[in-house]
């Protein structure tokens, strides 16, 4: 009786062995994972700090070389205009300089600047760049500016103003001169010796600091005269395991290997996120809706907006939103659209090609944007369907242009297909004003919000008028979406805007729903008639845009 005791001891023990280290294997494996996962997270930080820095430094040169070039005196008239030209294109500079002898000599802003106090300045860097970074004026203390400045021509920025888009409460960030191992900015807790010379000498790293309980990544720019600080508590990290842990292992102890043979079992029939979008578009998941383009001056339905739909259940549609931001997660993007773009062949070919002047807009998500790939996907488009045949728009959100080298490069040879370009979700993003001065726009879509304010009392019904006295003033094409009534299209038709789209003329519909609306002439808004006006067709199963 004894034996029998001890062997089903020896049993009950051996189960929990194998129910149990599984578990604690389990849970270093996570850790070590969510470790390096946290720490690819810093690296993109460090890269998107590193990108802004170098944009700076891009624009300061490339002024330097531009006044040269044109061999005009610096604070001429016409001088000043160009400092003013460069310091709206910039996206963190709050003006544009020219120093002589360590002060301003002018601006492309207030007066007030020649009063600027330099202070020091760093020495010379490979590419003649020098850094004041205690700028001041007179009877500022709580202020202090950054001044980059080359051969006379300087940025004046806030330090800080780098670094704003990137700062987050788990974040600690700095900027540092390798060299002497001192910040020029800072937020959160970076420490001192993160940034020392002496610590990872003059080259890039990651390192935990278990003193201070920080996952570090310390990132050296081109050239190795900046460096960059990302770090984040370990912490996080250990909270996240020890509440994992706390449910999992005593679950682990009682069910053994029975829990352990149900999760894998189960687990092999459960789809990650990636492999339903790619199921989606191995089966032919995805559509295409078409929501109509009026002209507001004639009623007449000059084009339509291409939009993606997912037909993801038998009951159940899925909009973009939901799923685009993890196809660029997961790389799928691209197939995706290209699949968008076939499907734009398929339905609207013969139609292009009987109305070669009728308008297709596309939707490009921001991975497209950042993508030398896309002009071809869209060139291959354009062939198939045949030249001449359709007036094509790309649409770009804010958001899309934040990678602001490839994204211009990748607008520009778009474009050079003969193909405009949209900016949509205008005035809802981050420094709107320079996009426009940076990007070669043709069309400015006034967001869908500012058009349902445009003709009430509200706090922001001014902000559509604004922009677009802005679009007017640019030369831009100008189209209002979201307009849901006919005072609202009135509005806009008074105030000179081009084309309208919104529920007052039509839902997006199938393709075919979209040829019988054109056919038909439906005039969905006609600036002579007043009261009701009647609406395009409407299919019962179209899902809400």
């Amino acid at each position: 009786m004894k034996r029998r005791h001890v062997i089903a001891a020896i049993f009950l023990l051996a189960g929990l062995l194998l129910g149990c280290l599984p578990v604690f294997y389990a849970l270093h494996q996570a850790r070590q994972q969510a470790i390096g996962d946290k720490y690819r997270e810093l690296d993109d930080v460090a890269l998107g700090l590193d990108r802004r820095v170098r944009n700076a430094l891009v624009m300061l040169t490339r002024m330097h070389a531009e006044m040269s070039a044109r061999g005009e005196a610096a604070c001429s008239p016409a001088g000043i205009r160009h400092l003013q030209q460069v310091a709206a294109r910039t996206q963190i500079s709050i003006a544009a300089l020219y120093l002589e002898d360590h002060r301003v000599v002018c601006s492309s802003s207030d007066p007030l600047m020649q009063q600027l106090v330099l202070g020091h300045a760093s020495p010379k860097r490979a590419d003649g760049i020098r850094v004041f970074s205690d700028a001041r004026l007179p009877g500022v203390r709580d202020r202090s500016y950054a001044v980059l400045e080359k051969e006379g021509y300087a940025l004046l920025v806030y330090p800080e103003g780098v670094i704003a888009p990137f700062v987050r409460a788990d974040l600690s960030l700095g900027l540092f001169t390798p060299r002497n191992g001192l910040y020029s900015v800072r937020n959160g807790g970076v420490l001192d010796h993160w940034a020392s010379s002496a610590s990872t000498a003059r080259a890039s790293s990651r390192f935990l600091d278990a003193d201070a309980g920080y996952l570090v990544v310390r990132h050296i720019m081109q050239g190795g005269d900046d460096g960059v600080i990302v770090a984040t508590p370990i912490a996080t990290i250990d909270a996240r395991m020890a509440r994992f842990g706390r449910w999992f292992i005593p679950a682990g102890i009682v069910i053994g290997l029975s829990v352990l043979a149900s999760v894998l079992l189960l687990s092999r029939h459960q789809l990650s996120p990636r492999n339903q979008l790619l199921r989606a578009l191995g089966k032919g998941h995805f559509y295409l809706l078409y929501q109509p383009l009026i002209d507001l001056h004639d009623g007449r339905c000059i084009g339509a907006e291409a939009l993606l739909r997912w037909q993801y259940e038998q009951a159940t549609v899925l909009l973009p939103d939901r799923f685009i931001p993890i196809a660029e997660e997961s790389g799928l993007i691209q197939q995706i659209t290209r699949q968008v773009l076939q499907l734009v062949e398929k339905d609207m070919s013969s139609f292009l090609r009987r109305m070669p002047t009728f308008r297709l807009a596309v939707n490009l998500a921001a991975s497209d944007l950042q993508s030398e790939q896309t002009p071809g996907l869209l060139g291959e488009m354009l062939q198939n369907i045949g030249p001449g045949c359709g007036q094509f728009v790309v649409e770009a959100t804010e958001r899309a242009l934040l990678e602001e080298t490839s994204a211009l490069s990748v607008l520009d040879a778009i474009r050079a297909l003969g193909i405009e370009l949209a900016i949509d979700d205008f005035g809802t993003g981050y420094s709107s004003l320079a996009y426009l001065a940076t990007y070669p726009f043709d069309i400015l879509k006034v967001d869908k919000s500012f058009t349902s304010t445009a003709c009430t009392q509200a706090v922001t019904s001014q902000v559509a008028e604004h922009i677009l006295d802005l679009a007017h003033t640019l030369g831009m094409q100008t189209l209002a979406e979201g307009i849901e009534s006919t005072e609202q299209a009135d509005f806009f038709r008074s105030r000179g805007v081009l084309y309208g789209q919104g529920y007052l003329f039509g839902r997006p519909m199938s393709a075919e729903a979209l040829f019988q609306f054109v056919a038909a002439d439906t005039r969905a808004y006609q600036p002579a008639l007043h009261g009701q006006l009647p609406r395009g067709p409407v299919p019962s199963d179209t899902p809400p845009h």
